[in-house]
């Protein structure tokens, strides 16, 4: 039982680094598609998307077993922070560069950190050191510009959000899976009234559509997916440090496309996250250790 736990700890950080890795890809679609559309239709579309492949796969299992409905209505729950996150990232990034964006949606770290410090009281000093060394890490290798407009508000705004559906994923990660996605993006679909109606529907291009897919399936489904099977086994407070590794694997995407060179200020604040990550590792295996034998 107790290698299993230990697997299971092991098993959960790798799954939020798969998620990490998914999400790393997506700044610069995200980009590529708030320049094709608006933030509404690029947050509606997106939701729409991942919805149309969830119905199928909840459709075949409603046949076979019936449907969880508290884990839907624990996934709205969820959404509704999910989607105002989306939402708001969308819309910021419509007015900063990736760089900024990914900075900036990472300061949900501090925000889980906060709450984990001061309400849920589960804190330590390797999450602190941890927490000192990642956000030092991502201001060096992201190098946001700071102009402090409308953009940087609307994502820090995001951030929020997205520290919010960090702590209700782990709060709510037993839950079936099928139904919990179906209810975390389900909110998406509220923007419909909106998008059809101001925007005539956001009059996708090929271009955005494939932008728009590829961030359905690849970071909204599947990167949600290992998500909530990670943090069933790791605090929210390390899984947020674990998602630092997002503008890493962004930078890594941005070289194996010539997007961007290497130079020496991003190795240094890459390393640094890295570095945060073993830190946190080493902190969550020391707890369950700590815990087993207590």
């Amino acid at each position: 039982m107790a290698d299993s736990s230990k697997r299971g700890k092991i098993k959960g950080i790798f799954f939020l680094v798969l998620t990490t890795i998914l999400w790393g890809t997506s700044f610069s679609f995200i980009k590529l598609s708030v320049e094709e559309v608006s933030g509404f239709s690029y947050t509606f579309y997106r939701g729409l998307i991942s919805i149309l492949i969830l119905t199928i796969l909840l459709a075949a299992k409603h046949a076979r077993q019936g449907i969880d409905a508290k884990s839907f209505i624990k996934g709205l729950y969820t959404g509704v922070a999910y989607t105002t996150g989306l939402l708001l990232q969308g819309l910021g990034t419509q007015y900063v560069t990736p760089s900024t964006s990914a900075f900036i949606t990472g300061l949900n770290t501090v925000h889980v950190h906060l709450y984990a410090g001061f309400l849920a009281r589960k804190y330590g000093l390797t999450h602190a050191v941890s927490l000192v060394l990642a956000i030092s890490g991502l201001y060096i290798l992201t190098s946001p510009q700071n102009s402090g407009g409308l953009g940087e508000i609307l994502v820090f705004m995001g951030s929020i959000s997205w520290a919010a559906q960090i702590i209700l994923v782990s709060k709510y990660s037993g839950s079936s899976m099928l139904e919990y996605l179906y209810g975390m993006f389900t909110p998406t679909l509220f923007l419909a009234p909106y998008v059809f109606i101001v925007e005539n529907g956001g009059e996708l291009s090929l271009n955005a559509i494939v932008y728009i897919a590829y961030l359905a399936v690849a970071c909204s489904l599947g990167a949600t997916y290992f998500q909530v099977k990670g943090q069933k086994y790791v605090t929210a407070s390390s899984a947020a440090i674990i998602f630092l590794l997002e503008p890493v694997f962004a930078l890594i995407f941005s070289l194996v496309m010539g997007l961007e060179d290497l130079v020496l200020y991003k190795l240094v604040g890459g390393g640094l996250i890295v570095l945060a990550i073993y830190i946190t590792t080493i902190g969550e295996l020391k707890e369950y250790n700590k815990s087993r034998h207590a």
